[in-house]
């Protein structure tokens, strides 16, 4: 989990969430109750139930805090870079640091709820891939046009390759009962893509 120190500073509402998300992830939503959230926490499980009505608002604001983020971060990292590899690897690396907060736990939730008939949650999540598709499409448009990014893909398939890249970095940890962070080496994994992508 994350650094006890830095654990200790955050209110009781964002120690929930951060214990919720480990929980996802480590043990599973079988795992997911106020019980297991309390036992960890050292709380009763009526604490939990003051900072959130309902276990279902505790994903919604993992996915909300995810998703708000990684908007943000993208929209910021595009605006940094000057090049297209730059931009790229700015948003990479700001979706790595979003995804290393919640532990990878919105991936797992997007992966239980794709099947799901529970709308709250797929709308969000569906609504959050079109968006950061688009914004990655775009990206890769321009590198095609300047003939950094290979002519012969297609820009939304290569988005959803490096989403879907990001995921399995995720799936690996937890099928593996990784510890440590989700993207062990940023660098590594960013070479990785680029291979795929850029023009040689």
């Amino acid at each position: 989990m994350i650094n006890s120190q830095d654990f200790e500073k955050l209110s009781t509402k964002e120690k929930i969430v951060k214990v919720a998300a480990h929980i996802i992830v480590t043990e599973g939503l079988r795992k997911f109750t106020a019980k297991n959230i309390a036992s960890y926490l050292g709380i009763t499980d009526a604490a939990i139930f003051k900072h959130f009505p309902t276990m279902d608002d505790i994903i919604l604001t993992i996915i909300n805090d995810y998703v708000s983020k990684c908007s943000k971060s993208a929209e910021i990292g595009i605006q940094k870079g000057k090049t297209v590899k730059e931009k790229l690897e700015e948003v990479l690396r700001a979706h790595i640091q979003v995804l290393e907060e919640t532990e990878g736990a919105v991936p797992v939730l997007c992966f239980e709820f794709s099947r799901s008939e529970n709308e709250k949650f797929t709308k969000i999540l569906h609504s959050f891939i079109q968006n950061y598709k688009k914004l990655l499409s775009e990206v890769i448009e321009e590198g095609q046009r300047e003939g950094v990014i290979r002519k012969n893909l297609n820009p939304e398939e290569t988005a959803m390759f490096i989403l879907g890249s990001i995921q399995a970095k995720v799936f690996a940890k937890v099928i593996e009962k990784r510890e440590g962070p989700v993207v062990p080496n940023p660098d590594i994994f960013i070479e990785e893509i680029f291979y795929g992508i850029m023009e040689r």
